[in-house]
């Protein structure tokens, strides 16, 4: 446990005794049944608002950032639960059981509340998944097309022609919309297994020339069918 943990911890149980000593402090005539239940949910709702404040809201990690998904919730519902509980506290002028009941009513709101916010980050979450699935054969289309251009470099007397038919299918790449569509995912990776095949034939182009040919006209038929699927 590092120093800063300690601190927290301290700080924490510093904050802890602070609340009891007030409440046995300033107890008056309040039941010692009453007295504990009030110790209870005070020391819940300073340990809701020291766990948020002390943890990151964002994590710089998750690229997802799903939290920000979760925040408004999780704020409006611990700010919800301790203006209602420190109410319930001071305010009302209930039977012990009565105030029990109340307390476990906003625990229980406070549960569901919380759990909605943990759905939320983790539909956040799942949509970034699914965007990112999505967008991972366009972009290994795009370092396939990449490595091939790097192979026509270093290859001499191409023709003229053929070199364009890259060029202008690495630009056009940039037309196509990610997506679900399972059909479009498999014409991405055979994309990308013909892009390689062509690459490795480089090596000889005049011996190839037919392969590669046709080759490049699968990738050519590829890239139209793929442009024209644009979700699910």
């Amino acid at each position: 446990m590092n120093t800063k943990n300690i601190f927290s911890w301290l700080l924490l149980l510093f904050g802890e005794a602070i609340i009891i000593v007030g409440f046995v402090l300033f107890r008056g005539n309040t039941p010692d049944d009453i007295l504990v239940l009030n110790i209870v949910v005070s020391s819940l709702v300073y340990g809701l608002f020291f766990c948020n404040f002390r943890a990151p809201w964002i994590d710089l990690k998750d690229k997802s950032q799903k939290q920000i998904g979760a925040i408004g919730i999780t704020w409006f519902a611990i700010w919800f639960y301790a203006i209602a509980a420190i109410a319930v506290m001071f305010a009302a002028n209930f039977p012990f059981t009565v105030q029990l009941l109340i307390h476990c009513g906003l625990l229980f709101l406070l549960l569901l509340w919380l759990s909605f916010s943990r759905h939320s980050a983790n539909k956040v979450a799942e949509i970034y998944q699914e965007q990112t699935v999505s967008r991972n054969g366009i972009l290994e289309m795009k370092k396939a097309m990449l490595a091939l251009k790097d192979k026509i470099s270093e290859t001499a007397e191409l023709p003229d022609s053929f070199i364009q038919r890259v060029n202008s299918l690495e630009e056009n790449l940039r037309f196509i919309s990610p997506t679900e569509n399972a059909e479009a995912h498999d014409m991405e990776n055979s994309f990308v297994k013909t892009i390689e095949s062509i690459r490795f034939a480089l090596q000889n182009y005049s011996l190839n020339a037919e392969q590669i040919e046709n080759n490049l006209k699968k990738c050519e038929r590829l890239y139209q069918n793929r442009k024209n699927i644009y979700s699910t």
